[in-house]
């Protein structure tokens, strides 16, 4: 549809365009108003609301099934992820992205939210994050847009052996049925709330593969027992209090649905979040939980405190873990073993929601 796309970043020159359209980024400062278009869940953002959706691949995918391309002949975009690639691959292969349409907003689902998504999906996310991995700061940002496109078919179309590939998928699945076997508990609290927990069998195993927090689109691999995606097969728009027992106690964290950083209209969308005023970033206060935190803080026994975010964005949120964790037990800014048990920390924290 759109027969050229730029980066920002590149040091390719950029193409002349007279209709452009900015993608998964905040435009700069060349957007002409009534002219151009932004088509991202970016917040702010002017993507119109005939388009809007929860991840940019699927506003764009939703621009391309409703709007003519006549005219519009750049696409740009600003940074590197899955979501951002595929935003700009499906405004620039739209008839394929189109006949995929379900594969590949599932893939950025995946890589924008730590999202679940069938199989199709999980394999086109971890291929392009590999790639974008491997390629990252060793070719020209737009060069890599260019060659993950050509991914994007390979890893539609064709059967995959990549080594990368199958053990992520494996992870995943054994992750999953860690919870299906009931080896890891979920205990559905209320519509809005669920704890997760994590036995000593395992965090002894491996502590660090029970209380790890995976970075921002990172790929899937055996790194944690729990892998958050799997929870959000289950629970994508709960508060997910995840409970890691060790001899001594438990470990807590406590998860805000992983989409809530972006403008998500067909999502719910949890109390507590203030845009800042700079672009994905927020403060956050919540009443009722902070008084739900007061009396976890008088009841603990534990050294340690229960500590809540006051300011995120999709790359940080508390000092010692990361979004979108919102609420810890810590002690000097690292996860501590609390005295009280899941049971009396869902009872007080689910009240909030």
């Amino acid at each position: 549809m759109i027969p050229n796309f730029y980066i920002i970043g590149s040091e390719t020159k950029r193409p002349p365009s007279k209709k452009t359209i900015f993608t998964d980024g905040a435009p700069d400062d060349t957007f002409r108003e009534g002219v151009d278009i932004e088509l991202s869940h970016w917040i702010p953002n002017q993507t119109p609301e005939l388009y809007r959706a929860d991840t940019s691949t699927e506003i764009c995918m939703n621009f391309v099934a409703k709007e003519s391309s006549k005219d519009w002949d750049l696409a740009i975009n600003n940074h590197l992820d899955v979501d951002g690639i595929l935003s700009v691959f499906t405004l620039v292969h739209s008839d394929f992205a189109l006949k995929y349409r379900d594969i590949i907003i599932g893939a950025a689902e995946i890589g924008d939210f730590w999202g679940y998504s069938e199989l199709p999906s999980q394999i086109l996310f971890q291929g392009l994050t590999k790639l974008m991995f491997e390629l990252k700061g060793k070719e020209d940002i737009r060069e890599i847009y260019a060659v993950c496109f050509e991914k994007v078919f390979d890893l539609i179309q064709k059967e995959t052996s990549d080594v990368v590939i199958i053990n992520g998928l494996d992870a995943l699945q054994k992750s999953l049925k860690r919870v299906k076997s009931g080896e890891i508990q979920r205990n559905v609290v209320s519509d809005r709330f669920v704890n997760y927990q994590i036995p000593k069998e395992l965090s002894e195993l491996d502590l660090e593969k029970a209380i790890k927090i995976p970075r921002f689109n990172d790929l899937l691999q055996d790194n944690m027992w729990l892998i958050p995606s799997v929870r959000n097969h289950y629970d994508r728009e709960k508060v997910q209090l995840v409970s890691v027992e060790i001899s001594e106690g438990w470990y807590y964290d406590l998860w805000y649905p992983g989409y809530m950083w972006a403008d998500t209209p067909d999502s719910w969308r949890a109390p507590g979040f203030e845009f800042s005023g700079s672009t994905n970033a927020y403060y956050y206060g919540h009443e009722p939980l902070n008084e739900a935190i007061t009396e976890l803080n008088d009841l603990e026994k534990a050294k340690g405190q229960w500590i809540l975010a006051k300011q995120l964005s999709p790359f940080q949120s508390i000092k010692g873990r990361d979004f979108p964790v919102i609420l810890s037990f810590l002690d000097e800014d690292k996860p501590a073993v609390s005295s009280i048990s899941p049971k009396d920390v869902s009872s007080k924290l689910s009240k909030a929601f």
